[in-house]
């Protein structure tokens, strides 16, 4: 199946068509527009820009730069925060193991970070299709940089994961790990990773507890309070789950979407 049969406009939902990239943004650009709403989206620094000049809203300059440091050091300083959850490692296989994972599956992550749960779930099963979404720009220059080192192929998008760029029911696998606390619409988000899941797929999300979330706190100075959104997830939702992970510090969400694929 070609991109072109996956992607959509993620505001209106309507089909994109490559557009004229001489017109648009110069010789050296391209992209696609949306036949209905009109919207273009560029292609840039070797992915899919849907997002633009938008960036990631904060709620105070302490926190974004608290942020942006972070960014710029993800990799080690989630593996330094994972140490008290029992490292790295086992802290992602608490919640990727959840996934239901077959061959030719595909999978979408939204929020992929430097792409660690990428490759972590590439070597589960053969002839896989990964796509992933990242609202940060420093996050994607991450984790274009490891899949090369790594030698492995995904579909990298900067996306907002509540206005998802794909069509209804595509993904045999969707998941979140890490930072659905930070979304200002929650429900929008669990909501869209429902749309674009095949009826049958398992749906899975993880973050911080409340636990985790007031030491972090400490050094952005929120004082909001974690409450895992399992009361967001739609009724008709099948055999849905929580679960208390990493020594306290973490939840994991799951439940399946109904129908047969």
């Amino acid at each position: 199946m070609s991109i072109m049969e996956i992607l959509c406009c993620p505001t209106c939902k309507d089909v994109l068509y490559p557009m004229d990239s001489l017109k648009y943004f110069g010789e050296n650009s391209a992209g696609y527009t949306c036949r209905n709403c009109g919207k273009s989206y560029r292609i840039t620094e070797g992915y899919l820009d849907f997002m633009g000049d938008k960036e990631l809203i904060h709620s105070s300059n302490r926190e974004k730069f608290i942020r942006l440091v972070y960014a710029k050091i993800y990799t080690p300083a989630t593996n330094f925060m994972f140490l008290f959850c029992g490292g790295a490692k086992n802290a992602r296989k608490e919640v990727l193991s959840k996934l239901v994972i077959k061959d030719n599956y595909r999978i979408l992550e939204t929020g992929m970070g430097a792409g660690e749960n990428l490759l972590w779930i590439s070597k589960k099963a053969k002839n896989l299709t990964l796509y992933a979404i990242d609202i940060q720009k420093q996050m994607m220059t991450h984790c274009i940089g490891n899949l090369k080192k790594w030698n492995l192929k995904a579909e990298l998008f900067r996306g907002d994961a509540e206005e998802l760029p794909f069509r209804d029911k595509q993904f045999d696998v969707v998941f979140h790990l890490g930072a659905i606390n930070l979304f200002s619409d929650q429900k929008k988000a669990i909501d869209e990773m429902i749309r674009v899941a095949k009826p049958g797929t398992k749906i899975v999300i993880a973050d911080e507890t409340d636990k985790a979330g007031k030491l972090f706190n400490y050094f952005t100075g929120s004082k909001d309070k974690i409450v895992p959104p399992l009361d967001l997830i739609p009724a008709e939702m099948l055999y849905k789950q929580i679960e208390i992970i990493w020594r306290g510090f973490g939840y994991v969400i799951s439940f399946i979407k109904p129908g047969v694929n």
